[in-house]
């Protein structure tokens, strides 16, 4: 299965989730949505 997180650098909670996307072992497909 693949893991998708729409990402905003700039947002706290974004990174967090992100993080533990990452601590889960997953490396998830990045879509920086604001660029």
């Amino acid at each position: 299965m693949t893991v998708a997180i729409y990402h905003n650098p700039a947002c706290g909670t974004s990174r967090n989730t992100l993080a533990m996307i990452r601590a889960s072992g997953e490396e998830p497909v990045v879509i920086e949505y604001l660029k």
